[in-house]
């Protein structure tokens, strides 16, 4: 029964389209044509632009009037108002989408967002982007904020700002240590200087290695024994390099 409703209406609308389409075009040449004779004393690329445009406003304005006239006849044979109607009794599509977020699941998304946006702010203090700006080195929070761990029991806490009226919110870095006041670090050198991790005492170069770099220097720039001088009577410094001019270079 629904299949044999279902072609009664797709020929009832077929045809009443069909009529609508040709009551369209035959006020449209009809409009056209009686507009272009109407012009006989103008050229005729004037009267032909007249006629076109002519047309076109009377087939608009047959369609909009061919319209209203059929509301009611496809109302009283159960069809839709327009061709272009939503139909009320189409089956519904099948949802996609999955149950509804819980709270715990937000909570949980918030927290991954959080990571997420704090590894991408520290490319503000690490321009390498190094470890700070992994996501996965960040444990976010469900109030937004996050932390990465650092030597020393120390940690790194990411904040976001309240945004402004635009959206848009920055994060601000602190160095947080045990027993001492969180500190603001806006690059990883603060983080690495506040953490204590410069290598300071670091081993100067043993004598024959200095000596040759110095040489390597030297053969790259074409001085000849550019090796340390000796001590003389005046006192001159060890470190002193007193370079060997080739006969061909100073020329």
């Amino acid at each position: 029964m629904t299949d044999m409703t279902d072609t009664r209406a797709r020929v009832l609308t077929t045809i009443l389209d069909t009529l609508d389409n040709v009551a369209t075009a035959t006020a449209a040449a009809a409009t056209g044509l009686t507009t272009y004779r109407a012009l006989n004393g103008r050229p005729s690329e004037t009267r032909t632009a007249l006629a076109l445009a002519a047309a076109g406003v009377a087939a608009c304005a047959t369609d909009q009037i061919t319209t209203q006239l059929r509301r009611p006849l496809r109302r009283r044979l159960g069809l839709l108002p327009t061709p272009y109607s939503p139909n009320p009794y189409a089956a519904a599509p099948l949802s996609t989408t999955g149950p509804e977020p819980t709270a715990d699941q937000l909570a949980q998304d918030v927290a991954a967002d959080a990571a997420h946006r704090a590894a991408t702010a520290a490319i503000g203090l690490d321009r390498s982007q190094g470890s700070l700006t992994e996501a996965g080195n960040w444990t976010g929070s469900s109030d937004g904020t996050a932390t990465c761990e650092l030597p020393g029991g120390a940690h790194l806490l990411c904040m976001p700002s309240p945004a402004d009226q635009h959206g848009y919110s920055t994060r601000s870095f602190l160095l947080v240590q045990d027993g001492q006041e969180p500190t603001p670090v806006h690059s990883i050198g603060d983080v690495v200087a506040l953490l204590g991790l410069q290598n300071l005492d670091a081993e100067p170069l043993p004598a024959a290695a200095s000596d040759a770099h110095w040489a390597a220097i030297g053969e790259d720039l074409g001085i000849d024994g550019l090796v340390p001088a000796a001590t003389g009577p005046g006192g001159t410094d060890p470190g002193t390099r007193t370079p060997h001019v080739r006969a061909d270079d100073s020329l």
